[in-house]
């Protein structure tokens, strides 16, 4: 039986006897050599409270370039940050590191970071895989969902202002995201939720496209989907997400090319 023990004299945490046995091993080379190595403590995991700052940061900030409080091109400076929060620069040094894996912000070499741009090219490339993945939502749902699932989108056909606090875009964005959840695929779900995000920044860089368009058009569309998904009718339904996605990114095109150059970055205009 293996007993360990501290050594009382000094109250250090570290190990001093080990017994086998009865038998006092710990002078044996091997073993006393090992024990030398014992540090004194071992490092403590982050703190919960540590842990859940450096999240609400990451959290805060992921929504502000998402909304476009911090705009495409911003430059980003940890010791700013820092202030604001009320914290060390780390949690905020761990916070921009998550974002630039997500793409969110790019690092600029002694000065800091930067909010990603986004390009005409951008903008394409995400409509385009959007239409891939809600197209193959479709078919899937039509499959998998169950009739009261089906009939919870009926939420969706109308659209009210004082419904929405978020306005137009929360309401096209909870469409969708009901959409990829009713899916039911996980990986799926999750890829199309976050692009939604991040398409989010052209919205509403873009807002004109939605203010000077009728949502009513849009919530038609959203009604003709429902139809199709409540029918079970898959073609149908695939044919006219992928029909919505192209149409809206001609419509958030248009309003973009209006803002940039082609082939230029996309900045906010004042």
């Amino acid at each position: 039986m293996r007993e360990f023990h501290e050594r009382e004299k000094t109250g250090l945490p570290c190990l001093r006897w080990l017994r086998w046995g009865g038998r006092d091993i710990s002078r044996t080379p091997c073993i006393s050599e090992f024990l030398i190595s014992v540090p004194a403590s071992l490092p403590n995991a982050p703190e919960p409270a540590t842990r859940l700052l450096r999240e609400q940061i990451y959290e805060q900030l992921r929504a502000d370039i998402l909304d476009c409080t911090l705009a495409p091109g911003a430059e980003i400076r940890e010791g700013e940050l820092a202030l604001r929060f009320g914290v060390s620069k780390s949690p905020v040094r761990d916070a921009l590191m998550h974002l630039q894996r997500e793409g969110l912000v790019v690092t600029l070499p002694r000065q800091g970071y930067r909010v990603s741009s986004v390009s005409l090219a951008d903008v394409d490339d995400m409509f385009h895989l959007r239409a891939a993945l809600e197209r193959a939502c479709m078919e899937r749902i039509v499959r998998h969902a169950s009739d009261a699932q089906l009939g919870a989108l009926e939420r969706f056909r109308r659209f009210e202002p004082a419904e929405w606090p978020g306005g137009f875009i929360a309401y096209n964005r909870a469409f969708h995201r009901s959409l990829a959840e009713l899916a039911r695929n996980a990986r799926m779900r999750d890829h199309l939720t976050d692009l939604i995000d991040q398409m989010e920044r052209v919205v509403r860089v873009s807002v004109a496209s939605v203010k000077e368009g009728n949502p009513q058009v849009i919530v038609r569309e959203h009604g003709a989907m429902i139809d199709a998904l409540q029918a079970r009718d898959g073609r149908r339904a695939e044919r006219l997400a992928e029909r919505h996605i192209a149409t809206a990114g001609k419509r958030v095109q248009g309003a973009l090319a209006r803002l940039v150059v082609p082939g230029r970055p996309l900045q906010r205009s004042e």
